[in-house]
């Protein structure tokens, strides 16, 4: 199927631009990673000479040696560490997720062991008009700092490269990208690394490597790293000392009642996101951005207690308005409750890990999520059985399920049951619901080939080929897992529930009425943003229902669908 025009508004992946501080930073750690990029190319220079690494010294010196690049660059610094150190003092629990903990770990590492090599670098030479050119910079590293420098390089790149990814993420084409980028991501701090050794190597075969630097500069610029070294570490202890003071007075003061899904109740404190909250409580909560209004996969539907919150901020109200969202849902992330709240998750966190408790599992609460529901099944299976060997009804159905249901998984679709001889499945779990309705109509197509395969291996063991019947409608359900309580602490297999799943059933039951080999719902043909040329619609009522129903009914998919 044809792929069409770039929807603008995917449900999880879409964020907001945020609010000015998260901006700032990131605007901020973009100018340094752009410094670190020009610094670093800088040294795999040193792959071919150090005449070249001077050479490219110039080209990088022009960019941020001058007063102006000095200027931006400082500004950056202060402004990435002063936006992160004022981030700490705004949680309000020392409970972090793996990447955020080796985040800051690795951010507090940089400025301890670059503060030295900085002042080095660009203080001698405006205190003491004594420039140190990549010679002398080497000589003074190699061989006693060479180890303390290939770390700092590498944490400073990981760092980098950690706060990257957890932006770019976000982005559509990101994904696809990521394996060639990943290369790139370890290739490039390598290439760094075996360049300035290997420039250090030739500087030092040469014999000359003795620096300009006297021991009395060494002691001045060791002396200035300290009292920087205190003014930052001074900075975060105290930024650390608030959060730590804060849980302390939580914990004598007034408290709040949440309660998720599942009767499950958590006293607590107010003063936290919601966010915080669940993972203050063990209570696995997705949040892709890290917790910074840039997705919308941290949403909760609020049930009750709403009244109480605070209106959504322009970074929040931003996503909300995005995804389409009403006034019951808020962002977890943004909401700091005050009183009582009832929620209820409305993205599954894929990373909960299996062996945990049931309630750390969001699809154990039940998730609502838009989809495609997709309904096969097999016409007049009941008169084919009569006419055929009971064992040849065995092979040719379990074949006829595997080559449907192997369609249904390459497109990225869930099977969610077999059911005799028909299958439910339901695309669009991974995806936005634009995504999954395309992926559901070239599950179709590929599935009405398969049949098309198994009739003309058939033989002689069919007097009739077989006909079969899908229909699919997409809307929003409920994803949960039914019956994962059970004692041995296994999970069971996902399934949708909703008037939807109903709806897709009555569809699919559709085509023994039109002789058609697809029925489908205009809501399918919308969210996939495609229209079907030359195809007769028609508006069906069907049982137990009062608004009529648009559908298509197709008796080839030999075309495929044109984009709106």
């Amino acid at each position: 199927m044809t792929s069409g025009k770039t929807h603008s508004s995917s449900s999880s992946s879409q964020s907001g631009r945020g609010n000015w501080r998260q901006q700032a930073r990131l605007f901020s750690g973009l100018v340094l990673f752009a410094f670190c990029v020009s610094h670093f190319l800088n040294h795999a220079l040193g792959i071919w000479s150090v005449a070249a690494m001077r050479a490219g010294e110039a080209i990088h010196h022009f960019i941020w040696g001058e007063l102006p690049g000095q200027i931006v660059l400082v500004t950056a610094a202060v402004t990435h560490v002063g936006l992160a150190l004022w981030r700490t003092t705004r949680r309000r629990t020392l409970r972090l997720p793996l990447w955020e903990t080796l985040q800051l770990i690795l951010g507090l590492y940089i400025p301890w062991t670059l503060i030295p090599h900085a002042i080095a670098t660009v203080g001698l030479d405006n205190a003491f008009d004594l420039p140190t050119d990549y010679s002398d910079t080497l000589a003074l590293l190699w061989p006693d700092n060479a180890f303390a420098q290939s770390v700092l390089l590498l944490v400073v790149w990981t760092h980098a490269m950690i706060g990257l990814h957890f932006w770019l993420r976000l982005k559509a084409w990101y994904r696809p990208y990521l394996p060639l980028l990943s290369a790139g991501a370890v290739a490039f701090p390598l290439l760094s690394l075996w360049g300035w050794i290997s420039g250090a190597r030739q500087l030092a075969a040469s014999g000359n490597s003795k620096p300009a630097v006297e021991n009395w500069h060494l002691d001045w610029v060791y002396t200035l790293a300290d009292q920087a070294r205190a003014v930052i570490f001074g900075l975060f202890f105290l930024s650390l000392a608030v959060v730590l003071v804060r849980m302390a007075i939580r914990q004598f003061g007034k408290t709040i009642t949440i309660e998720y899904p599942g009767n499950l109740v958590v006293r607590t404190a107010p003063g936290s996101s919601l966010l915080e909250i669940s993972r203050e409580n063990g209570i696995a909560h997705a949040a892709v951005c890290g917790g910074r209004a840039r997705c919308s996969t941290c949403r909760v539907k609020i049930l009750a207690g709403a009244e109480k919150l605070e209106a959504p901020g322009q970074a929040e109200a931003t996503v909300l308005k995005q995804i389409g969202a009403d006034n019951s849902v808020r962002l977890a992330c943004q909401i700091r409750p005050t009183d009582d709240l009832q929620v209820h998750p409305l993205i599954p966190v894929r990373a909960a890990e299996r062996g945990s408790q049931a309630h750390q599992d969001a699809y154990y609460w039940g998730v609502e999520r838009p989809v495609v529901i997709m309904f096969v099944d097999i016409r007049d299976f009941t008169g084919l059985t009569e006419k055929t060997l009971s064992f040849d009804v065995v092979y040719l159905l379990n074949r006829y399920l595997d080559l449907v249901s192997d369609e249904i998984r390459k497109q990225d679709g869930y099977v969610d049951k077999f059911i005799g001889d028909g299958i439910m499945a339901i695309f669009g779990m991974e995806t936005d619901l634009r995504e999954g309705a395309r992926q559901a109509l070239r599950a179709s197509r590929e599935i009405a080939k398969a049949v098309n395969v198994l009739n003309s291996e058939r033989g002689n063991n069919l007097r009739e080929p077989l006909r079969i019947g899908i229909g699919l409608h997409a809307g929003p359900v409920i994803l949960g897992r039914i019956g994962a309580a059970g004692g041995s602490g296994e999970r069971s297999s996902i399934t949708a529930l909703g008037d939807v799943v109903n709806t897709a059933s009555r569809l699919e039951a559709e085509n023994k009425t039109h002789g058609s080999l697809l029925t489908l719902s205009a809501a399918v043909l919308k969210a996939a943003e495609v229209r079907l040329p030359d195809c007769e619609t028609r508006e069906i009522v069907l049982r137990g229902k009062t608004v009529p129903l648009q559908i298509y009914s197709l008796t080839d998919l030999d075309r495929e669908p044109v984009p709106v």
